[in-house]
């Protein structure tokens, strides 16, 4: 963009006859302007105005170059114009989300994409952090939601929002109130991520941090199983509290608490490959990270009450 303002001040200069003027309408001073004119003649490696003529008489060059001007800084208003106008981004955008999102920033997501663009059509899949990495990466998905950044030097990746994880189980499991340690749940498995997914493995070495032998981890790639077979009492489950609001208020489930493992942090990621073609994918990533960092300070204050 200091290009753009290099060039929309030699237009400036040409139009208006003269730094002087030219520094009035931009707001800023004549030797600022002066100062513009040389960083462009430079990177270009031209001279724009005749010398003697106090710059006002263009050279070829500077004829060539006030016309391209003239054109970039048009289209960078049309640019302006079309971001601004919700009917003028239109398109198919592919994205790709971890599950336990679905539940929690997806709805508000959806909710202002169909706001804000409503030309754009969506296509939507759900699956393990590894495989949206990878479909990413591979040009399948124009975004990726999932746990932490994508590994790729083209990927840009921003911080959509930390869930805490917990323990939660069925009413019906035979656990007594107040603070357990691990031991007292090894009659039934531990139900949690799949076992390919990042996150599952920062929580195996927790577990095994413990020093408690016997500790059976389940995975599953469905979160809506996860909650099921935990409200089903097939198992104590290690899942995120803030997707599970509904079911705890419900009594459907309760939260336990474990004194010997320290749970993993499990940020999630929003992440676009760096393309001249993907502002959309840009703008939406923008949108997330927002809505992520407004959910995540709601589950901290449910968190504190």
């Amino acid at each position: 963009m200091q290009d753009l303002k290099w060039l929309e001040t030699f237009v400036w200069v040409v139009e208006l006859g003269g730094f002087r003027a030219a520094a009035a309408r931009l707001n800023t001073t004549q030797p600022s302007v002066s100062a513009r004119i040389d960083q462009l003649e430079r990177q270009l490696g031209v001279t724009l105005f005749s010398q003697g003529s106090r710059r006002r008489e263009l050279t070829r060059e500077g004829l060539v170059v006030l016309d391209y001007a003239r054109r970039m800084l048009e289209l960078q208003q049309e640019l302006q114009e079309a971001i601004r106008q919700p009917n003028a981004v239109r398109g198919v955008l592919r994205i790709g989300v971890a599950e336990t999102l679905v539940h929690s920033l997806m709805p508000r997501l959806l909710e202002s994409i169909g706001a804000s663009y409503p030309q754009v059509v969506l296509d939507l899949m759900v699956d393990t952090t590894n495989i949206l990495s990878d479909q990413l990466r591979q040009g399948e998905i124009d975004i990726s939601m999932q746990v932490g950044p994508v590994a790729d030097p083209r990927a840009v990746s921003r911080r959509l929002c930390h869930f805490p994880l917990g323990w939660v189980a069925s009413p019906a499991l035979p656990l007594r109130e107040g603070p357990l340690p691990l031991a007292e749940l090894t009659r039934w498995p531990v139900i949690s991520f799949s076992h390919n997914s990042p996150l599952a493995a920062e929580i195996q070495r927790a577990l095994a941090a413990s020093g408690t032998p016997d500790v059976r981890l389940w995975g599953s790639a469905s979160l809506t199983l996860m909650v099921r077979m935990a409200q089903d009492g097939a198992g104590c489950c290690i899942l995120p509290l803030a997707v599970l609001r509904r079911e705890i208020a419900a009594g459907l489930l309760r939260v336990l608490e474990v004194t010997d493992v320290v749970l993993p942090r499990n940020a999630f990621y929003v992440s676009y490959l760096r393309r001249p073609d993907n502002f959309l994918a840009a703008m939406v990533a923008e949108r997330a990270s927002a809505i992520g960092g407004e959910l995540e300070k709601a589950a901290q204050g449910d968190q504190e009450s």
